[in-house]
């Protein structure tokens, strides 16, 4: 028996609906890489009917599908255009069903795969799946590779744009990667699940027809904004093609997915299509629109992306990207937590592209959330403070913020416990966040510095009983009288 996990993935909505206890109607998804104009059924005067592919495709569903798939790869070939023909395209139910086949068909235990870091965990599980060794570079070593190595991979992946950082490798870099990769009889796969809502013209899903070492994948599902039907298609040699239609399963896509795929590959213009073109326009402009309010707040550096999603690295943040993640997922806004893309470090996240009016609803949250971590922080603080029942002054030296208040002052409560108090007698005041919400604002409040007061505060709560019950009480003894 393998020793397998389930890879994580994004678009968890009824996952995060159970577990945080929501309605699936209310959560918001930035999480998916999907397309965030919506469906080609709800584009401006609705291109395609919905119902009529639908209820043509019911209509089928007594009897098997042509397991041959002639008129899906038909479209998808005059999709790609550039000379390619049914016979160089390889139905798949989404991009991982078209990942795993290939590894059954081309890899032996032990041989060599090369994966690029960061990337999706598929690539590596499925790998391991078929017991190949697994190596690992970033994108950028991977495209310089030596002979030597190369000449002993039987499998080299790369993901065009990268998930989760978007970075788009040119056309020209990937042309000449694999030629050499077909010199060394190295097979590359290129996934390009995303890339018609990146660059098409980035792709090299043209060249594969004519190189026996070249597999490139594209989606359906992603670009089309419908990732609950599972639909890919690869392109390849017809050779190679003639092999993996022989490898996959009969019937690996049922009669709607089959439907659906059909019309969206037969739309007018084909990538260029007026529904792609505004689609990619759109990602773009609120792409920068995102990474710029991100640029804004303090602890958000997004990394330049060419893709529908920008990596965000929040290393300068005061919470790592689980406790971010499950804060926002509590007030029902899902992002992808990245962890698994970096070898379990929790200090990237990534959000996609999507409506201006939604990720503003996600910044209006941050203010909340940081205020709930920023409590949380403060009363696990204080806990340790009243178990130990010892200044923190002795230790301030350490302190790279001291004074954040005045010299001397006495830093047993580093977090207030009366935190967010919303008195301005205490010299605290509302100002305005990074973004662009109200925040409480402990700045210019010293009481609980004072030696003495701190001291006293600690005392009362420090007595037996309920701790909240002694912050009421010492606010009202202590704090009060001094105001």
């Amino acid at each position: 028996m393998l020793a397998l996990q389930a890879r994580k993935h994004g678009g968890r909505v009824h996952e995060s609906a159970e577990k945080y206890d929501l309605q699936e109607s209310g959560i918001l998804d930035f999480s998916s890489n999907t397309n965030p104009l919506g469906t080609p059924f709800d584009f401006q005067g609705k291109i395609l009917d919905r119902e009529q592919i639908i209820s043509t495709s019911i209509s089928r569903s007594g009897q098997y599908p042509d397991n041959r798939y002639i008129e899906f790869r038909i479209a998808a070939a005059g999709f790609i255009g550039h000379g390619v023909t049914f016979e160089n395209i390889v139905p798949g139910n989404g991009s991982c069903e078209l990942l795993r086949l290939v590894m059954e068909s081309v890899v032996s235990e032990d041989e060599l795969v090369i994966i690029p870091s960061p990337s999706s965990g598929q690539y590596r599980h499925i790998a391991e799946i078929f017991g190949s060794r697994v190596q690992v570079f970033t994108p950028s070593e991977l495209l310089t590779l030596p002979k030597m190595t190369l000449e002993r991979a039987k499998i080299v992946i790369i993901e065009n744009p990268n998930d989760p950082t978007g970075e788009l490798v040119s056309r020209d870099v990937l042309v000449k990667f694999a030629a050499k990769c077909a010199e060394h009889g190295t097979l590359l796969i290129v996934d390009e699940s995303s890339i018609e809502l990146a660059d098409p013209s980035m792709s090299i899903a043209d060249i594969a027809k004519d190189n026996d070492y070249l597999f490139v994948i594209r989606s359906v599902s992603n670009i089309i904004g419908m990732p609950g039907i599972r639909l890919a298609y690869g392109i390849a040699s017809s050779s190679m093609a003639d092999v993996l239609n022989a490898a996959r399963l009969s019937w690996n896509i049922g009669a709607t997915e089959e439907a659906i795929g059909i019309a969206f590959l037969n739309m007018e213009g084909g990538s260029g299509c007026k529904y792609l073109s505004e689609s990619r326009d759109f990602i773009k402009k609120e792409r920068d629109y995102i990474s710029k309010r991100l640029s804004g707040i303090y602890g958000f550096k997004p990394i330049e992306s060419s893709a529908n999603y920008l990596l965000v690295d929040i290393k300068d943040l005061f919470v790592d990207s689980v406790r971010l993640t499950d804060g926002l997922a509590l007030h029902g806004i899902i992002i992808r937590e990245c962890s698994d893309f970096f070898d379990g470090e929790k200090r990237y996240v990534r959000i996609s592209v999507c409506p201006r009016e939604e990720f503003e609803k996600l910044i209006r949250t941050l203010d909340d959330v940081f205020a709930e971590l920023s409590r949380e922080d403060a009363r696990e603080k204080l806990e340790e403070t009243i178990e130990h029942g010892a200044s923190a002054t002795a230790g301030r030296g350490s302190c790279e913020y001291y004074p954040c208040h005045f010299t001397g002052q006495d830093c047993t409560f580093c977090f207030c416990p009366f935190y967010a108090c919303k008195e301005e007698k205490t010299g605290g005041k509302w100002i305005e966040s990074s973004t662009g919400g109200q925040v409480w604002s402990c700045e210019h409040c010293t009481l609980l510095h004072r030696p003495k007061v701190a001291k006293m505060v600690l005392d009362v709560l420090m007595a037996d009983g309920d701790t909240d019950e002694n912050i009421r009480r010492a606010w009202k003894e202590i704090i009060e009288p001094l105001l």
